[in-house]
């Protein structure tokens, strides 16, 4: 075992699921995951390219979670998993790996009773799959998470939303936002290796119906290593074109759905930084967005909420103009200052940053952003309770057998799935990794 010991936790055996021991450990500017099952011997991926930052994170986080604990007693966002069915084969998909099956799909007068337990939070409720769609009842699905006062966002593979009628239906039934998977704009060659078939046009026509119904959206981009890593700045640039377009969330491919790719195509969630610095105007090398990502966790933290390592945000202007975004150089001032202050005056640190925060904000238009969100507590999502001219960046890396960090899904993941129950407060990636029969 190596010498350089991050920190320890459980994870799991790839083979049999069974619970094991595992630490983290720094090799050669990385951070590795090492452990050994007594059945199926010794593992060791890679789970992060750059372990100067993980380990500062590491840090920040111990700093942070003594004077302000991730309160767990409020339900930040919610994943409900319809369905394992799918009206697709897609050569990348993690819902359906591993033969996975559901213990039953939950009924309407389940998810009516279980939404009891989150009326009038007005959280997000990721409505997926397998494929939602695919269930007769969803648009009764999202009425109800609508009448219960919180927003539904369904991830899908928008197959069905080509028919305008079909998603007018669903967003008169309450639809807030959906988020479709776009892995290019342009390359039909890359849909077919990557979900089984041509989709350009089809994307294109969903795009279309999407604005005539002033449906708001978010992309899921799966960045696949050696594929289509250069597809990532012009989904980004996209933004620019579709103001109801809110965020764009990086997921980097982790090798689960096992059919013609492998471990090598995978990247880790730093890893994908990469690309938008050397594609982007705004960051001049991976420590400046590295600083950007700080002022996220710390304004997050403050208000007792956190993020798992592998699920990191940053506010992003659609304009790509340096200007419009962080200034590094100040932030690291303010962040330095901060954690010198925090393990004494935690209070005084928290009006600090906060203070120099909110001002940074109103430079940037959330003046009318944050009084229609904290004083006139308007009922929108909070994620696009901005202004029109940002979005939000995310960088995203599931958690599966091979990497699973018992650590980060429970004590700091905020999205909570919905189906074991939702008082049981199980993470998304606990309730895939451990909850879902193989």
């Amino acid at each position: 075992m190596s010498e350089n010991i991050i920190r320890t936790t459980n994870s799991l055996c790839p083979e049999c699921k069974k619970l094991i021991p595992a630490v983290l450990v720094e090799d050669n500017g990385a951070v590795y995951m090492e452990k050994s099952c007594p059945d199926h011997g010794e593992f060791r991926p890679r789970v992060a390219k750059y372990a100067r930052f993980y380990k500062d994170m590491a840090n920040l986080y111990k700093l942070l979670s003594t004077p302000f604990p991730y309160k767990r007693d409020k339900t930040e966002s919610c994943a409900f998993t319809t369905t394992l069915r799918c009206n697709m084969k897609c050569p990348i998909c993690f819902a359906g790996d591993e033969n996975r099956i559901m213990p039953h799909e939950m009924t309407l007068d389940e998810v009516k009773e279980q939404l009891e337990v989150i009326r009038d939070q007005g959280v997000m409720f990721k409505v997926h799959g397998g494929e939602p769609t695919v269930r007769d009842d969803i648009a009764d699905i999202i009425r109800l998470v609508r009448e219960s006062g919180n927003y539904p966002v369904m991830v899908t593979n928008t197959l069905k939303l080509e028919d305008f009628e079909y998603l007018k239906k669903l967003k008169e039934s309450g639809l807030y936002a959906i988020g479709p998977s776009l892995d290019t704009l342009d390359d039909d060659a890359i849909y077919e290796q990557m979900r089984g078939m041509p989709l350009i046009a089809q994307r294109k026509k969903v795009l279309e119906n999407l604005r005539k119904l002033d449906l708001k959206f978010l992309v899921f981009f799966v960045c696949l290593k050696g594929l289509n890593e250069d597809q990532l700045p012009k989904i980004m640039a996209m933004t620019r074109d579709y103001p109801e377009m809110y965020k764009v969330i990086v997921l980097a491919y982790m090798h689960r759905g096992h059919q013609g790719f492998s471990e090598d195509n995978e990247y880790t969630a730093d890893e994908t930084w990469d690309t938008i610095v050397n594609n982007s105007n705004l960051f001049s090398s991976v420590d400046e967005l590295y600083s950007a990502l700080k002022v996220n966790i710390i304004a997050r933290a403050l208000r007792n909420r956190y993020q798992c390592f592998n699920s990191q945000t940053i506010l992003m202007p659609r304009s790509d103009r340096k200007e419009d975004g962080f200034d590094a150089k100040y932030w690291d001032g303010v962040i330095k200052r901060f954690e010198e202050m925090l393990p004494a005056h935690p209070k005084r640190a928290r009006i600090y940053f906060l203070s120099r925060y909110v001002v940074d904000l109103i430079k940037k238009g959330f003046a009318k952003p944050l009084f229609n969100r904290f004083i006139m507590r308007k009922k929108e999502l909070a994620d696009t309770l901005i202004p029109a001219n940002y979005y939000w960046l995310q960088f995203h890396t599931m958690y599966y057998p091979l990497n699973y960090d018992e650590t980060m899904v429970k004590e700091f993941c905020p999205f909570i799935s919905f189906n074991p129950g939702i008082k049981k407060h199980v993470s998304f990636c606990e309730y895939y990794n451990l909850h879902l029969n193989t």
